[in-house]
């Protein structure tokens, strides 16, 4: 027998079903973030070699201005050592100034010494001698004046200033030490023993002495070395009423001795000018006037 077979499929038509199949697109290749990326590249190179540039200009302008500190520290330096120097003379001239004030300071002219102790000699007393002493401290700077029976008014019994030394020198040394204070010694006969006691009293409250240190070294009595003429006897003529012999009473000799004040001159101003001494005066109060002693 025979059996029959159709097939159908050849006879249907082809039908291309559009489900599951994946349609294809072209994409084609977009350049702008080829571009962006390259601008964004070149603006950050840019930037960087502008900000390399501008710190390249900063840097030699901040290498010219410090070679211009330099000079200017190097002017202000010698400036400065010129001021020092300045600062150097001018102390070495305020150690001078103060040196010369120190010596003017301590001197005791001898005029106004010895016109304080005349003012003070009571009517009973003489005075035969007033000399100077050796200091008790020996001098370092130079000896003391040898003494002498009658001094004169320009004298001082102070140490005679030191020899002049370099500005320099004069700045870096010490002050010197105070010079010893000169003794006096006063010798003189007197009607009596509280004749010289009152003296001795008054001359204790003398400026220009030290009042703890006036003592009396010591008196005696002694014949009266006076002597007594009468009027036509030193022409060979013998007195009316033949020989005189005339007997004087005894006298005391004393002897007083003390050392000067150690007061500075610019304290015993008003003493000075008393007794007359204004030259002395006058420069204190000068160099007061100037500031190099203080009032």
């Amino acid at each position: 027998m025979y059996s029959l077979d159709v097939n159908f499929l050849n006879d249907r038509s082809e039908r291309q079903s559009t489900k599951g199949v994946r349609q294809r697109t072209v994409v084609r290749d977009d350049p702008r973030p080829i571009y962006i990326g390259a601008a964004v590249g070149l603006a950050l190179l840019a930037l960087t070699g502008g900000a390399w540039f501008l710190l390249q200009s900063q840097n030699r302008t901040l290498a010219q201005r410090s070679a211009e500190l330099d000079n200017q520290l190097a002017a202000l330096k010698v400036q400065q050592g010129e001021v020092n120097s300045i600062n150097q003379q001018v102390q070495a001239i305020e150690a001078q100034n103060q040196a010369l004030a120190t010596v003017f300071d301590q001197i005791r002219p001898w005029s106004a010494v010895l016109q304080d102790i005349r003012s003070r000699v009571p009517g009973n007393v003489q005075i035969r001698e007033i000399e100077q002493l050796q200091p008790t401290a020996p001098v370092a700077a130079a000896p003391a004046p040898s003494p002498a029976a009658s001094p004169s008014p320009e004298a001082s019994p102070g140490a005679s200033p030191a020899p002049e030394a370099s500005p320099a020198a004069q700045a870096a040394a010490p002050p010197p030490p105070p010079a010893p204070v000169p003794r006096v010694r006063i010798t003189g006969q007197a009607r009596s023993f509280n004749d010289v006691n009152d003296f001795v009293l008054t001359l204790q409250r003398s400026p220009f002495l030290n009042g703890q240190d006036v003592r009396l070294v010591g008196s005696r009595l002694v014949d009266n070395s006076t002597r007594v003429e009468f009027s036509g006897q030193g022409q060979g003529q013998p007195p009316q009423g033949g020989q005189v012999d005339v007997q004087l009473p005894q006298v005391v000799e004393y002897t007083i001795e003390s050392d000067l004040t150690s007061l500075p001159a610019s304290e015993l101003l008003r003493d000075l000018e008393r007794t007359l001494s204004v030259g002395l005066a006058s420069r204190i109060q000068a160099l007061r006037d100037r500031g190099v002693l203080k009032p």
